[in-house]
Order: structure tokens, then C-alpha cells, then sequence
């Protein structure tokens, strides 16, 4: 999956082309879209961890991948399974959209980056570990992902501005929940812990070896313009 400031950094620029477009709902012309609840959107799918008795299972759910394991996304019919999903959860959200305008757009725009990421950028990283003698069964293969994901973010953070908004939102943002998915209890506890984590902790400046920055600054760039599109084409607005 896609860092933590990566989803920020995408949900940022999504939300001033929206703007700019002026966005407006299939359902309700008159309902303005909330920077706050976009933004804040952009980061629930992974609050899911904040549950006590995490379960790796959990996060699939939230992921819309129940019977797509680890792997297997690119399978045969998985995508258009994971895409259905995607689109029955915007439909039958429709009525809390309305009460927290953005965040269910911010979790649909988190799963679309995810998408492209699991099909395009998870298997560069898998291309680059092999150099280094690393196979998707070394457990030191994924343990190498979860902390160059983290440095990426550690140095998004660093060089990328714009990040500053949505440390500001994240701490004002007013509660929220995902109704029947995720309680406003663990997405207020992962919000403190992602700002705790990446933006009031010092971190130390390390080069990755096979998640690469400049790849993944091309990357948000790629995917603002490719979700764009299909918010539009899928008919979300």
C-alpha cells in the first residue's frame, strides 16, 4: 500500500483540482465538499489498525478485499471485484456523505491510490529486493517495505509544503467515523498517532534502496491526474 504522506499528499492536490473543477455531487448539486473531512477521508481505510486485536484480516475488509488475499490482487476478476466494491460503498454511504461532505469521496480517492500502487509500484519495489537476493517469502522483504514506505514519508514531509495543510486539518478536524467499518474512537487514536509519528517526531535522514523517492514524488503526480479521470468516467461525480 501507499505511505501515509503519500495518500496526504495526493488527497491535498486532489481537493484543489476539485475545487478548481467545481466539484459537485451526483446526488446533491448543492452540497459543498469540506477540505477537513476530504483530507481526513484520505487517511481512514488504515485507521482500522488502531483496533485493539488487530487482525491483518481487518485492514482487507476496510480495503475492500475480503477473498482477495495478499497477492492475488492482479488475478483474474479481482480488480473488477475490488472496483464493484468500490462503487457499492460510494452508493450506500450516500447519506452520511451528506452529513460529512469529503470523507467517503477522501476513503474512495485512498483506495483508488492504493490500486494503482498495488498494480504499478508494489512490483518495482518486489524488482528491486530480488537485487538484493530478497523473494516475496523472505520475511526481511516486507519488513524492508514497511520502513522504506516510512522513509519516503519521513522525507515527503521534509521537502513537501503542502503536507503542512494537512497537519493543520488532522488536528482540527471535528470527530468522524465510517459507519458500520471503522469507529470514531480508532480513527481519532490512528490520527493522533500519524501525527505524533510523521510530523512531530524527529526522524533520521536514510536512503532507501528500493522504494525510490524520485519514483514515488512521479507517482503522486501520475495518480492526482489518474483519479481524476475516473471520478469522473465511474460517474462519482
Amino acid at each position: 500500500m501507499a505511505g501515509t504522506m503519500v495518500h496526504l499528499l495526493i488527497a491535498g492536490k486532489l481537493y484543489e483540482q476539485l475545487k478548481e473543477k467545481k466539484w459537485r455531487y451526483p446526488f446533491d448539486a448543492g452540497l459543498c465538499l469540506r477540505e477537513d473531512y476530504f483530507i481526513a477521508g484520505n487517511i481512514c481505510p488504515d485507521g482500522i489498525m488502531a483496533r485493539k486485536g488487530y487482525e491483518r484480516s481487518m485492514k482487507l475488509h476496510t480495503h475492500f478485499r475480503d477473498d482477495i488475499p495478499d497477492g492475488t490482487f492482479e488475478a483474474e476478476g479481482n480488480v473488477e471485484k475490488f472496483e464493484k466494491r468500490m462503487m457499492d460503498f460510494w452508493i450506500s454511504h450516500e447519506a452520511e456523505e451528506k452529513c460529512f461532505p469529503g470523507l467517503y469521496l477522501g476513503y474512495v480517492t485512498h483506495m483508488m491510490t492504493d490500486e494503482k500502487f498495488i498494480l504499478e509500484e508494489r512490483p518495482r519495489f518486489f524488482e528491486e529486493a530480488l537485487k538484493m537476493g530478497l523473494t516475496v517469502h523472505d520475511r526481511e522483504t516486507y519488513v524492508c517495505f514497511g520502513k522504506e514506505t516510512d522513509l519516503v514519508d519521513f522525507r515527503l514531509v521534509r521537502e513537501k509544503k503542502e503536507l503542512e495543510r494537512a497537519k493543520e486539518i488532522l488536528e482540527k478536524v471535528p470527530p468522524y467515523e465510517i459507519s458500520g467499518m471503522i469507529t470514531e474512537e480508532e480513527l481519532t487514536d490512528s490520527r493522533n498517532w500519524i501525527l505524533q509519528h510523521f510530523f512531530y517526531e524527529e526522524h533520521e535522514e536514510q536512503e532507501t534502496r528500493c522504494l525510490k523517492y524520485e519514483r514515488m514524488v512521479q507517482f503522486v503526480e501520475a495518480a492526482v491526474g489518474e483519479i481524476m479521470e475516473r471520478l469522473s468516467t465511474e460517474k462519482y461525480f
